[in-house]
């Protein structure tokens, strides 16, 4: 069995809710390190299946989010109207899932368009020739959607208001105004769609094969508010209002992101550090927390290669702590590679056009620890 193979296995029988596009790359970070391609620009050609878009560079595109680097808006709406054809079930869904934390982050209004389309060609039946998995992944794309909709469409509503706490508490109120929802009702709708999932699962007598329902807007709605408290300048995002009547603890990595939210950059790092080396096996959250720490950037870097240091210096004490089992250290290799890459690009002279393309052509990105995270 080959490595997508046994990746697509993975996704099937280990899927936690809304995780597919982060479990493909399960096990590769488990099994051994990844090797990287050069990514390619996506070009016209890669709509039609011949150049299709690399996971580098969609890594890249999750960076210039992060950076709030807004000279790539065009090319993430280009792609994510047309995502490369591809044998792999899930590369449309992974692309788009990647393509929407970015263009979230940077409130890119001139997405809204693309998004409204893809909302409005929703159907309440697979289209023809799509599988299940297919269809359910498409689902999930249009319900994330319609949560960065929501989100950009806040971030807008509250420019130029110069008062941190001020501009916050405009977001929120403008996200459930977009959404028509308020944080009960969200709470209620994830409660209702996760006990209805446990059910389910019961009722399949706990089969590793069973597929959760796609995932509802009303979660992602969650997540995205996550990823504001976490992005935000206001460090008490999580504590506004109708943002701490929302009950993050009801979605793994939305409770990761919450918890953290309010500390320091600095301390954000230690304890993801922390945290990912202390694991003996590597889980979804520990995925998480390593993509974290590569949104860090290359502040990171020196913390977690001073700790993988540490482990091959002392790696008959981590043996004996660890029962032997080095998960949580395999992800942080992980975690060291995208950030070797980020810190590699950080480090050139920034150029635009023609040799920008090129620079990106030659580049090696390691793909996203955790898509669409």
């Amino acid at each position: 069995m080959n490595t997508l193979s046994l990746s697509r296995t993975l996704a099937r029988r280990f899927r936690l809710v809304g995780a597919a596009a982060l479990l493909v790359t399960a096990a590769p970070i488990l099994l051994s390190k990844t090797s990287t391609a050069a990514p390619l620009v996506p070009s016209a050609a890669s709509n039609a299946g011949e150049n299709p878009v690399s996971a580098g560079w969609l890594n890249q595109m999750r960076q210039a989010g992060l950076r709030g680097d807004r000279s790539q808006i065009r090319r993430m709406i280009e792609i994510f109207q047309n995502p490369p054809a591809a044998e792999a079930l899930d590369v449309a869904y992974e692309t788009r899932s990647s393509l929407l934390r970015p263009l979230a982050q940077l409130g890119a209004m001139e997405a809204l368009p693309a998004l409204d389309d893809f909302i409005q060609g929703d159907s309440a039946k697979p289209l023809p020739g799509e599988y299940y998995i297919m269809f359910s992944q498409r689902k999930e794309n249009i319900a994330l959607s319609k949560a960065v909709r929501a989100r950009i469409l806040a971030q807008s509503s509250a420019q130029g208001v110069a008062d941190d706490k001020a501009r916050a508490s405009a977001e929120v109120r403008c996200f459930f105004q977009e959404l028509g929802q308020t944080p009960e009702g969200l709470n209620a709708a994830v409660a209702a769609y996760q006990l209805k999932n446990h059910q389910h699962y019961e009722a399949a007598g706990r089969n590793p094969d069973y597929r959760n329902d796609a995932v509802p807007v009303e979660l992602f709605a969650v997540r995205e508010l996550a990823d504001m408290a976490y992005r935000d300048r206001y460090k008490g995002f999580t504590s506004l209002p109708d943002v701490a009547r929302v009950d993050f603890g009801q979605d793994a990595g939305a409770a990761l992101k919450a918890r953290l939210a309010p500390l320091t950059r600095e301390r954000r790092i230690t304890t993801l550090v922390d945290e990912i080396s202390q694991k003996k096996m590597a889980d979804n959250d520990d995925l998480r927390r390593a993509q974290l720490l590569a949104d860090e950037g290359p502040s990171a870097l020196p913390m977690v290669v001073a700790q993988q240091q540490d482990f091959r210096a002392h790696r008959e004490q981590y043996r004996q702590k660890l029962d032997g089992h080095f998960g949580g250290f395999s992800v942080l290799d992980r975690a060291q590679e995208n950030l070797a890459a980020i810190a590699d690009a950080a480090a050139k002279p920034q150029v635009s056009g023609a040799t920008a393309e090129a620079d990106v052509v030659r580049s090696r990105w390691p793909r996203q620890i955790a898509p669409g995270y």
